[in-house]
């Protein structure tokens, strides 16, 4: 309420005076002594400090049930997401919602901030987990009051310029909660162990707390603790079913691949009979296990065998569509999701990364691109220098997938301002005619750097809410959604 919605806020006015009906005489009144004016004024200034103090006190008292309100499990039957006052100035989403899987042309000229959500939050508090489907962004997050033991899940419409918020709902926080994905099944989401229904919002908790719901396969969910228990289960009506508990090897608690070839977004691997969910194991003999979705079978898969007899043995594996692809500095050996070796091949080793543009390759694709080709499922490649000589720019080489002649970047050249010494790229994104090429560094010195090139120009266009922001994803192919300790961010391409 605002000071000139309280009356009383100014000097009241004077009493009129009382006056007999006409014809009657007045009555006798004792003779009273006038006040002195002085006296008069000191009623006058402390009525108005009265008055004024009343005033502040109603609306700390506004601000203060304001604030509580807005707390995370607060009284407000109607908390709005997107009140709080923002520090600098958002336009708004003005694209057309389309996801293709690669990022718009739009992008070179520059970024700027389309909307915000806040959330309560502490400094050190939990960030918000986020996905999106369709064009329902969802989110969900710790209650950052410590001892309130919640946590809050929201959706919104974000297909237009403004988010629309769809619905809000309040559960209890499990015991251990971490970072898990949100796993899609079927008219839910299942994050860690809680489960969330997609049109309302209630929430409800599986049996399977303390363990975390990796993959989704045909209506089993695939539950692992982190140590060395893992099991399917199924819902039927409104109750959960165990379907099969195995006992894996040591488990590492995150999923441990060389992402940055081929940006897996699910553990699953394979079709139909044939498909697999990839754990990551501490193993001295297997990189890592592979179970069966419907049985709970595991198979051992990456053997270190092949790779024994190489110094300087440092082996990774990456997640393909139907397999998995296990290399070192020389040689690289491929599976299928059953876990049988499909080929060995020596290769030489380049700091060479495809475009991550919405499709996972299959096993021979990625075998073909670590062999020199092309990448084919994706808009180009990126090369950092194996070393960069001293004094000369550090450059990064994009390599168009349609067969048109590579061409270079200087990652300094930003608007930023940015001072680039080194630039090893953890994600690279290209639009379909690569005009735009995004990269974002992995130096740790520099976490967070990222910026859309302008081919054309050669600059690099980035904001410092956008550099700051984490966990970006990537909700159409003009709007990017990141997380900070203060809420939701988006960013669209700067209006031309």
């Amino acid at each position: 309420m605002s000071n000139d919605d309280h009356p009383g806020t100014n000097t009241p006015p004077q009493a009129e005076q009382w006056v007999p009906p006409s014809g009657t005489p007045p009555i006798p009144q004792p003779s009273v002594p006038k006040p002195r004016a002085k006296s008069r004024t000191r009623m006058l200034l402390l009525a108005a400090l009265l008055c004024v103090i009343v005033v502040i006190v109603v609306i700390v008292a506004v601000l203060g049930i304001r604030q509580l309100t807005q707390t995370l499990g607060g009284q407000d039957p109607h908390p709005s997401f997107t009140s709080t006052p923002t520090p600098t100035p958002t336009v708004g989403y003005s694209g057309d919602a389309t996801s293709t899987g690669s990022i718009s042309p739009a992008w070179a000229s520059g970024v700027e901030t389309a909307w915000r959500i806040p959330f309560p939050s502490t400094k050190y508090g939990s960030r918000a987990l986020t996905t999106v489907e369709g064009t329902t962004l969802y989110a969900l997050f710790e209650d950052p009051n410590p001892t309130a033991h919640q946590v809050t899940a929201a959706a919104f419409d974000i297909s237009s310029e403004q988010p629309r918020e769809l619905w809000r709902t309040t559960g209890p926080l499990p015991n251990s909660l971490g970072r898990p994905r949100f796993v899609s099944y079927a008219d839910q989401f299942i994050v860690g162990s809680i489960v969330i229904d997609k049109a309302s919002g209630a929430q409800s908790a599986a049996p399977w707390e303390g363990s975390e719901a990796l993959a989704a396969v045909d209506r089993i969910v695939v539950v692992c603790d982190h140590k060395r228990a893992c099991s399917g289960w199924t819902q039927e009506a409104s109750s959960w079913v165990l379907q099969w508990e195995t006992t894996t090897a040591s488990q590492k608690g995150a999923l441990s691949t060389l992402d940055k070839l081929t940006y897996p977004d699910t553990p699953v691997i394979g079709t139909g009979e044939h498909q697999a969910v990839v754990l990551p194991v501490d193993s001295q003999t297997h990189l890592a296990q592979l179970i069966d979705p419907y049985t709970g079978q595991l198979t051992n898969v990456g053997s270190m065998s092949p790779f024994r007899d190489r110094e300087n043995n440092v082996v990774s594996f990456v997640i393909t569509s139907d397999g998995l692809l296990a290399f070192n500095d020389n040689l690289f050996v491929t599976y299928d999701a059953d876990g049988f070796i499909t080929g060995t091949q020596a290769y030489r080793q380049m700091k060479r990364m495809p475009t991550n543009d919405g499709r996972m390759p299959t096993t021979a694709e990625l075998g073909e691109f670590l062999s020199g080709a092309r990448p084919a499922w994706s808009n180009a490649s990126v090369t950092a220098p194996a070393q960069a000589a001293a004094g000369t720019p550090f450059s990064l080489t994009v390599t168009p997938s349609d067969g048109r002649a590579p061409f270079t970047l200087d990652p300094g050249n930003n608007d930023q301002h940015h001072y680039v010494s080194t630039f090893w790229p953890s994600e690279v994104r290209a639009s379909a005619d690569t005009s735009v090429v995004y990269v974002e560094s992995v130096d740790h010195a520099n976490r967070g750097n990222r910026f859309f090139f302008d081919t054309a120009s050669g600059v690099g266009h980035g904001s410092e809410e956008f550099r700051d922001a984490e966990d970006l994803s990537w909700a159409f192919d003009d709007l990017a959604i990141g997380v900070t300790v203060d809420g939701i961010v988006a960013f669209m391409p700067k209006a031309s």
